[in-house]
């Protein structure tokens, strides 16, 4: 249930499990405790070696920075028992403690944990902020409780109604004015302020910024940015392959969530990467960005209002609130992006079922198919196939409702057909291009050959992780045990959602069929987390490609379309008072198990998960929930959506960045100088790092690159290396694709290994490497490997630039 946050914990402290560890055989420790009052940390564990002459084994504590004071010391045998002191209070959350022997012979090693991994004590603490929480949510409730914000949620609801063209045009304004000024929410300094980043690239503009950048969306700033980039400093730019990413060239038509700037037809339907055509780089990084939000925003509410159009108020709220949730801010926005096309194409339909006149169904089926056609080219299934589900729910139960007074005409098939064609266009002109590199990616091991996953992985905690995004998504970052990304999710209230589909299914009569497929859908959703589905129905519906750990946006649209359906209507029938009292137990039932289940999940959470968990935090998400429950349960949707905002700002307002983009990144001067040849040609060089989004950066400023991210395996590399046929399912993946100096496991120049499913590492004997194999001119790296490089008689270093030395490759064995 938690395999995902023990990778991430392991990934985050920088483990490496193709080095060699030698503590394993000298010590362990095997209990920490810390006594928050007497300001004092007990470590209970195991040394190896033995006294020496009498001279015993020493210890020395380092906590934050903090060196502690032995105040006691027990050696029986091998094992040993410490007290230690801090001058002051080690911080809430989780603190890695280094733990360093120097043995009776004056040899100095670090100790473990048992298993190998680093040792870490849970000091628990009640943060300023908790009780910040807690107050305003105790003051949101007492707000949304008076008449007065009853009064006020009404009259605004009221005058949204007649004016969804303003608001519209204003939603487009502000859309219009954030791109203009530049403004995005993008980590991407986190690359240009690295030391790959220094070492060859100058950015020029403002780096001021409301909010700390966010390592953990590495997907956006170490991949997808770095992409778009290449796209443009390639020569000639955006093209469909970019020479400078491998030795083959990437296919940049299988880049996907908002994908790149590619100069093809289907660009057409990649809308996010319009400004790179039109725009200066600030601006259109910041259309990028900002699409994705204000995009989803409006599409939303029309898919909502056309289900419910006497609600365009509450549908605007519901809508904000989806586009605010931490799963969207945590994910760069990309769900979000994800959602807009279904709700569009969905939208479209519902009007071409609508349509009389065959200009109107003509534009309606045009819609439809550039819709879904740019929602196929986001490229990731589990977010296409959980989305898709839904709205395909949804379609059957709006036109089941409407069965009676359906009609197919002729002008209908004519905008059916005219979806087709378009969509044939779209997808055609960009599988003419791609077809080679999307048969490469079904091949892999991975993703290529993730079909049949059938569902029933998820427990509780993993579930409902949502509760604890308050928290972990916007101050998780200050340890690196809480990976916002995956953590991120929805505040999910089962139990509500149960209540109302049951006592909607039972008073709903003019959308019941729609309501019904919400239910269905919502019902599917938690068989297919918890329990799983049929191998065979995996396969015909392609939710054999959806991992559990990737659906949480389809539910929370959903959530959000059974809000958009409630009917307070459904509570003011007359009941008798028997009927009375029995709704209002289960009232309570309902109730009081929903926030039992937020005890639970907060209470067991894993430290190492959610290290700055407290009581008063745990006590503001049973109040919230309680209140929310209770209102819903009586179709009260205003007050749980206020609530719902608070909680969900609270998570992600502070997680982006909100800073200006760049307004032009090159390489730098220094860096071209040494890699150019007499003729002034870029040449391919080798980044010599252990990791592969470094040198995917190098690609990003223009320089042609062996290694990096790539989405498939390029073989002509490895055919040159003479890879052994039986290490091919190793390196025949979604891969970064990294080099580093060392001992090769099988005593050649070089051996392969996939540390995790999207790395592959190669690690090379710089003495017999043959580097000009890998199509290499140039070989780049920090001292850290270039002192191993230096062995190479192949290489010669021919300079230095901000701590990145530079080799050439030499065409015979003498330097």
């Amino acid at each position: 249930m938690l395999r995902i946050f023990l990778t991430i914990f392991a990934l985050t402290l920088h483990i490496t499990p193709w080095a060699k560890d030698n503590n394993a055989a000298q010590g362990t420790i095997e209990s920490m405790h810390y006594d928050s009052e007497k300001n004092q940390l007990h470590i209970g564990g195991l040394i190896e070696q033995e006294n020496n002459a009498g001279r015993e084994t020493t210890f020395e504590i380092l906590a934050h920075g903090k060196t502690g004071v032995i105040l006691n010391k027990i050696r029986t045998g091998k094992k040993f028992d410490l007290d230690v002191e801090f001058t002051s209070p080690l911080p809430g959350g989780l603190t890695e403690i280094q733990l360093t022997a120097t043995s009776a012979n004056g040899e100095k090693f670090r100790l473990p944990l048992a298993d190998g991994s680093p040792p870490l004590v849970h000091v628990p603490k009640i943060y300023i902020r908790h009780w910040i929480l807690l107050g305003f949510t105790v003051l949101a409730i007492l707000l949304a409780c008076t008449t007065n914000y009853q009064k006020f949620t009404n009259h605004l609801a009221k005058w949204t109604q007649h004016r969804v063209r303003i608001v519209t045009g204003g939603i487009i304004l502000l859309y219009a004015l954030l791109v203009s000024v530049g403004a995005t929410g993008s980590s991407l300094r986190i690359a240009l302020e690295s030391p790959v980043g220094q070492a060859v690239s100058e950015a020029t503009g403002s780096n001021a910024r409301i909010f700390k950048l966010q390592a953990s969306r590495g997907d956006e700033w170490g991949i997808l940015m770095p992409n778009v980039l290449a796209q443009i400093h390639h020569t000639p730019p955006f093209p469909i392959i970019n020479t400078n990413i491998g030795i083959e060239g990437q296919n940049m038509g299988v880049v996907g969530m908002t994908g790149v700037p590619i100069a093809q037809w289907a660009a057409i339907a990649r809308p996010a990467t319009w400004g790179y055509f039109f725009l200066p780089l600030r601006q259109a990084q910041s259309w990028q960005w900002q699409l994705p939000f204000w995009g989803c925003l409006l599409a939303l509410w029309w898919l909502l209002n056309t289900l419910k159009p006497h609600s365009v108020g509450r549908n605007l709220a519901l809508s904000g609130l989806f586009c605010v949730a931490p799963y969207a801010a945590a994910w760069s926005n990309w769900p979000l992006y994800f959602t807009l096309f279904p709700a569009v194409a969905l939208t479209c339909f519902l009007k071409l079922c609508d349509s009389r006149k065959l200009t109107h169904a003509i534009f309606w089926g045009a819609s439809i198919g550039y819709a879904f056609a740019a929602w196929v080219l986001t490229l990731y299934p589990p977010w296409i196939i959980s989305i898709g589900t839904l709205c395909a729910f949804l379609c059957v139960g709006w036109i089941l409702d409407r069965r009676s007074s359906m009609e197919i005409s002729g002008s209908k098939l004519v905008g059916i057909a005219t979806s087709l064609v378009v969509v044939t266009a779209i997808l055609g002109s960009w599988w003419l291009d791609t077809r080679d590199a999307i048969e490469l990616m079904r091949n892999t091991v991975y993703p290529g050959q993730r079909t049949t996953l059938t569902g029933g992985t998820n427990g509780i905690l993993w579930a409902f992780r949502g509760y604890t995004n308050p928290e972990a998504i916007t101050f998780g970052g200050n340890t690196p045990w809480t990976n916002q990304p995956e953590i991120s999710s929805y505040i999910w209230l089962p139990f509500a959602i149960g209540w109302l589909c049951i006592y909607g299914l039972m008073r709903e009569r003019k959308n019941r069929w729609l309501l019904f497929s919400c239910t269905a859908f919502i019902a599917f959703y938690f068989n297919f987390a918890f329990i799983g589905i049929p191998e065979w129905l995996a396969h015909i519906s392609q939710w054999g490609r959806v991992p559990t750990n990737r659906t949480d946006v389809s539910l929370g649209l959903a959530f959000i379309v059974l809000l958009c359906l409630t009917n307070q209507d459904w509570f003011n029938h007359p009941i008798s008072k028997t009927n009375s009292r029995v709704r209002k137990g289960l009232m309570i039932i309902t109730t009081a198990g929903s926030l039992y289940l937020v005890y639970i999940v907060l209470s067991t959470m894993p430290a190492f998960v959610f290290p700055k968990n407290s009581a008063i935090y745990t006590v503001s998400l049973i109040i919230f929930t309680t209140f929310c429950v209770w209102q819903l349960t009586q179709g009260r949707t205003a007050e749980p959506i206020a609530l719902f905002f608070l909680f969900f700002l609270t998570a992600s307002l502070g997680f982006n960045p909100i800073t200006k983009a760049p307004k032009s990144i090159e390489l730098t001067p220094e860096i071209k100088a040494m890699v150019s040849d007499t003729a002034g040609q870029l040449q391919r060089t080798l980044f010599v790092n252990g990791e592969g989004m470094g040198p995917h950066f190098l690609a990003a400023v223009g320089l042609p690159m062996v290694n990096g991210v790539l989405s498939y395996p390029q073989s002509s590399l490895w055919e040159k290396l003479h890879l052994p046929n039986k290490d091919w399912p190793i390196v025949n993946r979604y891969q970064h694709l990294a080099f580093t100096t060392g001992i090769p496991s099988n005593n050649s120049s070089y051996s392969v290994s996939s540390p995790w499913m999207e790395w592959v590492v190669v690690t090379i004997n710089p003495e017999n490497f043959e580097f000009h194999l890998t199509g290499a001119q140039r070989v780049a790296a920090f001292e850290d490997q270039a002192r191993h490089l230096r062995k190479s008689a192949m290489l010669k270093e021919i300079g230095k630039h901000k701590g990145l030395i530079w080799f050439s490759v030499e065409s015979s064995s003498s330097k």
